[in-house]
């Protein structure tokens, strides 16, 4: 019995064989009918659309195919057949696909009988591998059928080389399998030809198929389903390098020993996802943080523009953009220490400005030098001309913007505009808006300008930033018409006086006049025929004010968050609504025949809204001059009739003086404006 053994062994051999065609250059040409591959030769015969126009084109590197037939030289079919194989054939596998996105079949016959598909073999733009088994003798066909033409990579065929139809033989359903890193399970199909009472089971080996296997495969479990006697696997997932293991199926019965062809079983090295930053490089606001993600996985990085590696510093959290320019390279590790590739990103950090902000335009400063402004951006065109000055930011389209990056949460905003055409429909309008990181801004208030050529606006919000908001942006939301802008302010009131020197004024907010150049007063008292002003700083808001300044000028006063405002209890000034109407006790600011002072109007004046006045009851006095008695430095405005002189009278050079002088004098010791 051994020794009928070792002869069935001897000889099995013949009984089960293998042959493959891999495509290779200069194999096939345009005037090509027939090709012979490893002593089989292959009757070649396509079919053109255009016999004057053919195609035949060898693609090497990693390709390794023929193309036969394009979308310009169109084979609408390809018969490819020998009869150089002899004996039982038991499997064909042939790798292949459309020569483009189009339909393309493959038929497998031998001897006449088709065979059975156990792949696909519809139209693909990638290499695909379809597997057609059966059993039969003679002439081995493949025809292709296809719209523009196919490409051809590899032929493989399993048969018994005997030729009587009765020997023993193993088919499979694929004798290649290839993994990505995951973990895998999977079944190949296996056929036993011609044996009874057999056992069979899986034997690895060395890629030469004879040689038993000596390296570490024991990430692949292999083994026989007891039940369909079919192939099964199990591979784990890869932690490291590309692998690679060879088996075979062998089974053995009284009268045969016998192995299956080679298989081949590969699994692609490990890999680790690479850093993902969550912002692309760019220019961002100073401060805005970015993270960098690699789930399951340790990321280092450099700024130094050098290559990173797990010694460099370790990802911990979001990371601040500084004020410049810096390059982040980021790598990711796996616990195994497999590295993931190299990913680069460059950030550019916008200073931010220090609120209070202002801004206004002259003839010779627009939009480039608004952009030197610390904290700026101008998404804007060219500037209005000079002449326009201050309207000279020219806001000529929708998202038209000017966006201000600032260190602190704004307060309020406010800005001047221009009409440069008359509106006939809804208006041009501009949206304030506000932002935490200098990305995503929401609306604070949008603001309608509508009205005649060359008609002037001053809006300021009323509506709250968030305790978030870093950033404010200024943008054309709606378009009728161009629009200039000229000043902007963020945390400051602008405040105008004209070439009197004087105004009442109150506003919304808490201002700070501390290092204004224009001082602020409130009433103490209204008497007789004087109001006595005292000087305040900070003042609270809803607060109406003297103000006074030597001449004409416009100054941005401060927003403060109203801590330590000035006592203001006993303000006799009052604000109004726009509705105050004049009558007995009623005093507004004036310039008249006795100068600046508090003017009695009449009940058919509307003191106007924003304004501060005083309401004395039943004093019928026409005028009441300012009385600074309370301020050291302050200056009383009288007129020539309700000064009563005690002294001499100087000038402010200290020169004596015989009487009062238009302007500045020092009488009683006091400094008075006549």
């Amino acid at each position: 019995m051994l020794l009928l053994c070792v002869l069935v062994g001897g000889i099995s051999s013949a009984w089960a064989d293998s042959y493959t065609w891999t495509t290779a250059s200069g194999q096939l040409s345009t005037s090509t009918n027939s090709v012979t591959v490893n002593g089989v030769t292959w009757a070649f015969a396509p079919t053109w659309s255009d016999n004057s126009k053919k195609y035949v084109n060898w693609s090497g590197g990693s390709s390794n195919w023929y193309q036969i037939g394009s979308s310009k030289n169109i084979m609408s079919a390809l018969n490819l057949s020998t009869s150089g194989i002899t004996g039982t054939i038991t499997s064909v596998e042939v790798k292949w696909s459309s020569a483009a996105s189009n339909n393309a079949n493959l038929l497998v016959s031998v001897g006449g009988s088709s065979f059975t598909s156990t792949a696909s073999a519809s139209s693909s733009s990638t290499i695909q591998t379809s597997t057609y088994t059966g059993s039969g003798s003679g002439t081995l066909e493949l025809a292709f059928t296809c719209t523009t033409g196919i490409k051809l990579q590899k032929i493989s065929v399993i048969y018994s080389a005997s030729g009587g139809g009765s020997e023993p033989s193993i088919s499979l359903g694929s004798t290649s399998i290839e993994a990505t890193e995951a973990a895998k399970e999977g079944t190949i199909n296996v056929t036993y030809n011609n044996l009874t009472d057999y056992a069979s089971e899986v034997i690895f080996y060395e890629s030469n198929g004879t040689t038993p296997a000596t390296y570490d495969h024991s990430w692949l479990t292999a083994g026989i389903n007891s039940t369909t006697k079919n192939l099964e696997y199990s591979i784990t997932a890869n932690t490291g390098a590309a692998r690679t293991a060879y088996l075979k199926v062998h089974a053995t019965s009284n009268d045969a020993d016998i192995e299956s062809s080679l298989i081949t079983i590969t699994q692609a090295k490990k890999t680790v996802a690479s850093p993902v930053f969550s912002h692309e490089g760019g220019s961002y606001m100073q401060g805005l943080t970015f993270t960098i993600t690699s789930e399951g996985n340790t990321i280092y990085y450099t700024t130094d523009n050098s290559a990173p590696s797990n010694s460099s510093t370790e990802y911990t959290g979001p990371i601040a953009i500084t004020e410049g320019k810096v390059v982040y390279k980021a790598i990711a590790y796996d616990s195994y220490g497999n590295a993931s590739s190299v990913v680069t990103r460059s950030y550019t950090g916008i200073a931010t400005a220090t609120l209070p902000f202002s801004w206004t335009g002259t003839n010779t400063a627009g939009k480039a030098q608004l952009a030197q402004e610390t904290g700026v951006v101008a998404n804007l065109g060219g500037d209005y001309a000079a002449s326009n000055a201050p309207y000279r930011l020219k806001f000529d389209g929708v998202n038209k913007s000017v966006t201000i990056y600032a260190g602190e949460k704004p307060d309020v905003v406010t800005f001047t505009a221009k009409l440069f055409e008359a509106t006939e429909g809804d208006g041009s309008k501009i949206s304030v808006q506000g932002s935490a990181d200098g990305l995503t801004f929401t609306e604070i208030e949008e603001f309608t300008i509508k009205g005649a050529k060359d008609d002037t606006f001053e809006f300021t919000t009323s509506n709250a930033f968030a305790a978030t908001h870093r950033a404010v942006k200024l943008v054309m939301s709606s378009k009728e018409k161009n629009v200039g802008v000229g000043t902007i302010c963020i945390n400051c009131i602008p405040v105008t006086l004209n070439a009197t020197g004087y105004a009442t004024f109150a506003s919304t907010y808490p201002l700070d006049f501390t290092n204004s150049n224009i001082k602020a007063y409130i009433a103490t008292a209204a008497a007789g025929s004087s109001v006595n002003l005292s000087a305040v700083n900070k003042v609270p808001a809803n607060t109406g004010v003297v103000l006074n300044y030597s001449g004409e000028i416009t100054e941005n006063i401060p927003v403060f968050d109203g801590t330590g405002a000035d006592d203001v209890d006993g303000n006799c000034l009052l604000v109004s609504d726009g509705t105050v109407k004049g009558g007995t006790g009623i005093y507004a600011l004036a310039n008249k025949n006795h100068g600046i002072g508090f003017y009695q109007v009449n009940n058919s004046v509307t003191i106007p809204k924003g304004k501060a006045y005083l309401q004395t009851g039943a004093n019928t006095k026409e005028f009441l001059n300012f009385d600074f008695s309370d301020d050291e430095t302050g200056i009383n405005t009288v007129n020539g009739s309700e000064l009563m002189v005690n002294g001499s009278i100087f000038n402010l050079s200290g020169q004596r003086i015989s009487k009062l002088q238009k302007g500045v004098n020092i009488v009683n010791g006091k400094k008075v404006l006549f």
